[in-house]
């Protein structure tokens, strides 16, 4: 399973990197995806669900750091 990890990033950053992976996955394919920016953490899962995707596990860790799975469904 492929993981990105934005933890150093800030916004727009993840949210680009993310789209420009979608674009390159197949239906049923799944990611790791590590996020620790407030305004990623609100806009990449929005996004993800905008598109039809599939947040199957979302995790948070005392460090303020955001992991999910996701499931492509596109």
């Amino acid at each position: 399973m492929i993981t990105l990890d934005f933890t150093q990033s800030r916004c727009p950053i993840p949210l680009v990197q993310t789209k420009l992976h979608l674009k390159r996955t197949q239906r049923g394919d799944k990611f790791r995806l590590i996020l620790s920016d407030p305004g990623s953490l609100s806009d990449v899962p929005k996004l993800l669900k905008k598109l039809g995707h599939e947040i199957v596990l979302q995790q948070s860790k005392d460090d303020n750091v955001h992991h999910y799975i996701i499931s492509v469904n596109g």
